[in-house]
């Protein structure tokens, strides 16, 4: 019986001293003899890439944050009556916002026919109010490449380059909408490829893809996304409704009718 109780002791010993155990990690900084070891740093910012780049950053800032600490505790701001206010309505507003994400989870479904009926239903809000192109942007630094970008799309040359390297991005352009010094070339021209435009970056291809007039109407495929979030955030939002009136059915509450 000694025996098994020294072996418990024993090991509640070897526990203690292993939880207890000193962080021998590098001291990366120290501010009044209060130390930042790579260990802590990992701890204080998790999931975040500890490298020569980011590495100084992070002990720099956590040396800024520690210094104001400790000159503000030095000044007794700790024991502010305000700024323990400000703290408690931050923290009583973290535990609201918290139980609304941990209860209010719902999965809300929204059908294609939803969607079909808010498109025909509103028509009227997708009708373009100015002139637009989608079109593909293509660029390079060098003049060489460019006089092969420039035969590949008049001349329909497809050797030594492959045009999708110098594919910028696709997008959609509003005339007198968009902050973009090709924007008057690219709705002058009638033709499908406007370019070379020089800049003083390097050369610039536009492919346009398609032309659309003021008044016309974009079809379902282009606004099937934002009327999808449209539904689905009505639908979160009545859901939210639904679930604070059935929460205050829970509790006793009393309004003076006075103030109602």
């Amino acid at each position: 019986m000694k025996f098994l109780i020294l072996i418990i002791l024993l090991t509640f010993f070897l526990f203690s001293c292993e939880t207890k155990r000193k962080d021998i990690s590098d001291v990366l900084a120290s501010v009044d003899g209060k130390t930042l070891t790579l260990n802590k740093i990992q701890k204080l910012n998790p999931g975040l890439p500890l490298d020569k780049e980011s590495l100084p950053l992070m002990v720099s800032s956590w040396v800024t944050n520690t210094v104001l600490l400790k000159k503000g505790m030095e000044q007794k701001l700790d024991k502010d009556s305000l700024l323990i206010k400000k703290r408690d309505f931050f923290f009583e507003n973290l535990i609201r916002s918290s139980f609304l994400d941990k209860n209010q989870r719902v999965k809300v479904k929204v059908s294609n026919e939803e969607v079909l009926n808010y498109y025909n239903t509103n028509k009227e809000s997708f009708f373009r109010q100015t002139e637009e192109v989608f079109l593909e942007h293509y660029f390079t630094e060098e003049s060489v490449v460019s006089k092969k970008i420039k035969s590949f799309f008049n001349l329909n040359k497809k050797k030594d380059i492959n045009i999708s390297d110098f594919l910028l991005e696709a997008k959609t352009v509003k005339k007198g909408r968009t902050p973009d010094q090709f924007s008057s070339f690219i709705f002058e021209s009638k033709d499908d490829i406007v370019g070379p435009l020089k800049s003083k970056k390097g050369f610039h291809y536009f492919k346009i893809l398609n032309r659309y007039k003021k008044g016309s109407i974009k079809g379902l495929e282009l606004v099937y996304d934002e009327i999808f979030q449209r539904l689905q955030k009505g639908k979160e939002k009545d859901f939210s409704l639904f679930y604070l009136d059935s929460l205050k059915n829970t509790v006793e509450i009393y309004i003076n009718p006075k103030y109602q």
